[in-house]
């Protein structure tokens, strides 16, 4: 019998398509987006399970490691930075990473014996929190069989609902492929390839104007996310290569002022990896933005000749003084230009974890800044020369200081105390008749961030333009000196492979810096009461005596008509920086609380309620839920119109005193704990995704308002909220993200799962 040729045409179509399927799969078409949507959630930083970055090809080649970068240790280890520390795979090995795609006994990988383990037993059971179990890393499949015969119900996605079936197949049948490969392009646009000229150019202009000032913009620039165009999803990074041009040679460094011994030059590499959120931190670039360059550092007189610092880790770590020779205003108006990255540096990098660093700061506050044409600490040409030795950073003793270094943090104190001394009578003989608005910054044109706002969510934080949340307990105000040293201290010079005694350094010398600022704010209040409005941010006897003030005999230039200070304070600032109030969660004295209606019709009585609910006590809820599992919520609310409303539900815990590391709970008084709402999405690691129909909002607001912590109120909640272990836990997931996108294309990143609620309640 003969088949007709279409037909035998055909059935070789179909057979071609099956053996040569895996041949045909792309890692950035097929395999990338599997691992952005799946894995990067929780596979990204250095918080990662087993070190596996899976946000580019190049983690997944370096595979996994035992070692835990947050470990207590004597000594510092080390840097194992992707991109930097090693670049084959070859190098990795060498390093203790071993393979999670490489094919062992079984003819399989670790990572697809997980993914199968995980379509055998889908159901999540118990507790899962990555960043504090006991992860078994395995590295064979020895090891494996162990693991998997005591926990077959901790493969991956870990604590997270399996991949779909076609997502499974997809990834089987590449890891099951002969040889494993990247396929990336170049999607440098030419605009971005011009820009990257220009400014590699103005960087390594042989002049040594040039060379100091591009040294100095580096580090301050080295954890940029670079955007050339903010229609562009492309980002760069600046690095020291030992190449001109061609291809990059990254230089690896431990710290951005580490000295290179041979010839380097800048230069602006794209990043490859997927963009999470947590260390993404956006510096736009422009021809606007590199003329500012040349007026700030080029085109002005500087107080020395210049000539290029010494790259001596003990000395280059204090910006201050290495700098000195710049002016120290147009460094100060540099970094007011973009506050907002600076700010967001030290409270979301250079870690992706951190409690212990976190707990020196309260979990809500604003932060303002001085004028440059008023800081006195940059129009005194004498006052930073004069007070260098006091202004010193623990730094200095680099990534693992001896127990003596680490006590000779106690010597700061008696600095800071003669740094305060001498301030306050500079300031004294410049404005004897004391500080006043007119001395604080009014922000960049069109920017909005004259006053910053910042939320601690236990041990991540994020940075806000405005004024967002009722008046905070605390207030900063920033002056050169103090955000240099933040800077330095807390990001250039702060080490995640560093030793314990450097971060112990790092931390106390933190509790310094807030009360420098915390004392800034302090000088616009009249001077009799600030020593009041101090002690009742330092409750405690022992927080009384590590916390130093040397509050000032000047008098504001204020003129206050009342005695709550503060409030007249912020009202008085809000109008002469034209800054909107919060319409949620500032509340008026004034301010009647409204009732939880039967049902609502329109976004106005929402939110009406939300404000409500802002109160201290006006949620029970918050009492009942006081770890560190519980401070963002993401809550979506259906309408009946078929539109969507987004909140984030932050949660800020009221601390006695910041001025201790350990033993947290025992300064948190939950009585004082406040609920804000911001509308659309807040921080990097959401802990739990909320979802409201608009018919079922007056249920929803009762729970929050009288929960009781019953059983019956605990099975309800599950209504609501979207537990680990929900079979379609992926598309609520996938939902946000979408919307996060929306909100923000430029700063949009992968949020972070690590931190996601840790019980695992199948009631489906």
């Amino acid at each position: 019998m003969h088949l007709p040729q279409h037909f035998l045409l055909a059935l070789f179509l179909v057979f071609s398509n099956v053996l040569f399927a895996t041949e045909q799969l792309s890692y950035t078409k097929d395999i990338k987006p599997i691992f952005d949507n799946r894995c990067v959630t929780c596979h990204s930083c250095y918080n990662s399970p087993c070190q596996l970055k899976l946000s580019s090809f190049e983690g997944l080649t370096r595979g996994a490691s035992k070692e835990d970068i947050y470990a207590n240790r004597l000594s510092a280890v080390e840097p194992s930075r992707l991109f930097v520390d090693a670049k084959t795979e070859e190098q990795w090995r060498k390093r203790d990473y071993f393979s999670v795609t490489k094919k062992e006994e079984s003819n399989e990988s670790i990572m697809l014996r997980l993914l199968k383990e995980k379509q055998k037993n889908p159901i999540n059971k118990g507790d899962y929190s990555p960043e504090t179990d006991e992860l078994a890393c395995v590295k064979n499949q020895k090891e494996l069989d162990d693991y998997l015969e005591d926990n077959p119900h901790k493969a991956m996605p870990y604590g997270f609902p399996a991949l779909s079936k076609k997502e499974h197949n997809i990834l089987k049948s590449w890891l099951n492929s002969s040889k494993l490969k990247d396929d990336k392009k170049d999607l440098t646009t030419t605009l971005e390839k011009n820009q990257i000229k220009k400014f590699e150019k103005f960087f390594n202009n042989e002049n040594i104007k040039y060379q100091v000032t591009a040294r100095y913009i580096y580090e301050h620039l080295f954890l940029a996310h670079l955007s050339f165009d903010k229609n562009s999803q492309n980002f760069f990074q600046i690095v020291r290569s030992r190449t001109k041009s061609g291809k990059i040679d990254i230089i690896a460094t431990r710290f951005p002022y580490t000295q290179i011994e041979e010839k380097f030059y800048y230069r602006i590499r794209p990043i490859t990896s997927t963009i999470v959120h947590k260390t993404h931190m956006v510096y736009s670039l422009d021809d606007k933005k590199l003329q500012t360059y040349k007026d700030l550092f080029i085109n002005t007189k500087w107080h020395e000749k210049p000539h290029m610092p010494l790259f001596d880790t003990k000395v280059s770590v204090n910006a201050l003084k290495t700098f000195k020779q710049i002016p120290a205003k147009s460094r100060y108006k540099f970094i007011l230009d973009d506050i907002h990255y600076f700010i967001m540096t030290y409270i979301r990098g250079p870690v992706c974890k951190g409690q212990i660093a976190l707990n020196v700061i309260n979990d809500h506050f604003w932060v303002m800044f001085m004028d440059p044409e008023a800081d006195i600490t940059v129009n005194d040409k004498n006052f930073l020369d004069n007070n260098l030795k006091n202004l010193s950073i623990p730094n200095k003793y680099g990534e693992t200081p001896d127990l003596i270094e680490t006590f000779t943090i106690i010597k700061n104190y008696q600095q800071a105390k003669i740094y305060f001394e001498n301030k306050n009578k500079v300031y004294k003989n410049h404005y004897p008749k004391g500080l006043g608005f007119e001395h604080l910054w009014k922000g960049n044109k069109n920017s909005n961030d004259s006053v910053l706002t910042i939320y601690r969510h236990f041990d991540s934080a994020s940075v806000h333009k405005g004024a967002l949340g009722n008046i905070p307990k605390t207030m900063w105000v920033i002056d050169f000196p103090l955000i240099e040293r933040l800077y330095y201290s807390l990001v250039a010079g702060f080490d995640v492979f560093g030793s314990t005694s450097h971060q112990f350094l790092v931390r106390k010398h933190m509790d310094r810096l807030r009360i420098e600022g915390e004392t800034n704010f302090l000088e616009f209040l009249p001077k009799d009461v600030r020593r009041e409005h101090f002690n009742s941010w330092y409750k405690g006897w022992f927080a009384k005596r590590l916390s130093f003030y040397i509050p000032s005999d000047n008098e504001p230039n204020i003129n206050y008509e009342t005695k709550k200070y503060k409030t007249e304070f912020t009202n008085k600032l809000f109008s002469y920086l034209n800054i909107q109030k919060d319409k949620i969660n500032f509340i008026d004295k004034e301010y009647v609380p409204a009732k939880i209606l039967e049902r609502y019709t329109n976004k106005k009585e929402i939110e009406e309620t939300l404000k409500t609910l802002t109160l201290p006590n006006n949620s029970k809820f918050i009492q009942y839920h006081t770890d560190d599992k519980t401070n963002l919520a993401y809550i979506k609310i259906e309408l009946e119109n078929g539109e969507n409303l987004i909140y984030t539900m932050i949660i800020n815990r009221w601390h006695d005193n910041v001025a201790l590391m350990f033993d947290e709970d025992s300064r948190l008084n939950p009585k004082k704990d406040r609920i804000n709402f911001i509308k659309g999405i807040v921080g990097s690691y959401p802990n739990i995704f909320i979802k409201v129909k608009q018919k079922d909002l007056h249920e929803f607001f009762t729970l929050i308002n009288d929960y009781q912590e019953s059983q019956e109120e605990e099975k309800l909640i599950l209504k609501y909220i979207i537990n680990r272990a929900n079979p379609n836990f992926w598309d609520d997931y996938d939902w946000f993200t979408n919307e996060f996108k929306k909100q923000n294309k430029l700063q949009f990143g992968l949020f972070d799962l690590n931190r996601y609620y840790q019980k695992a309640i199948n009631n489906h």
